[in-house]
């Protein structure tokens, strides 16, 4: 069961959601992790660009993906940067490579671990946040063994 140890500050809002990206969303509400992929040739892009990089379609889709993935990089916030991240420091903002979808990076928190603990090549698992009745985040925890 996540506790979601070092959470960032509860300051987001729901997102100014657009055709492209809402499927992302629709998906989070039912904790599913899904990744924007161009029809035509199997591209992944994320951002879900009009066009894709590699053909330049404009089809897209939304696949399943297993919700796992590795950290690229990582900082620790020691420092509350606005008055509604006071008491929520120290938290871990990451970027983490996605498993079944080369080329996605989703950047996020890692919680329910110390956060000096995340490191490059850890193996970390999704974890969902819902944050409200209209929105959900996918959040990221170390991955059980």
């Amino acid at each position: 069961m996540t506790t979601f140890e070092h959470l960032p500050p509860p300051s987001i809002e729901d997102p100014a959601a657009d055709e492209r990206t809402q499927p992302f969303w629709d998906a989070t509400k039912e904790h599913r992790l899904v990744a924007p992929k161009c029809s035509n040739c199997g591209t992944f892009r994320m951002p879900p660009a009009r066009f894709c990089p590699n053909c330049l379609s404009m089809e897209l889709e939304y696949v399943p993906i297993p919700g796992t993935g590795t950290v690229f990089s990582s900082a620790v916030v020691h420092e509350p940067l606005t008055p509604a991240a006071e008491g929520h420091v120290p938290y871990v903002a990451a970027v983490i490579d996605a498993d079944g979808a080369p080329g996605i990076r989703f950047v996020s928190n890692v919680v329910d671990c110390a956060p000096d603990a995340v490191e490059p090549g850890m193996k970390v698992q999704v974890v969902w946040h819902d944050v409200s009745d209209t929105l959900t985040l996918p959040l990221w925890a170390p991955a059980e063994s």
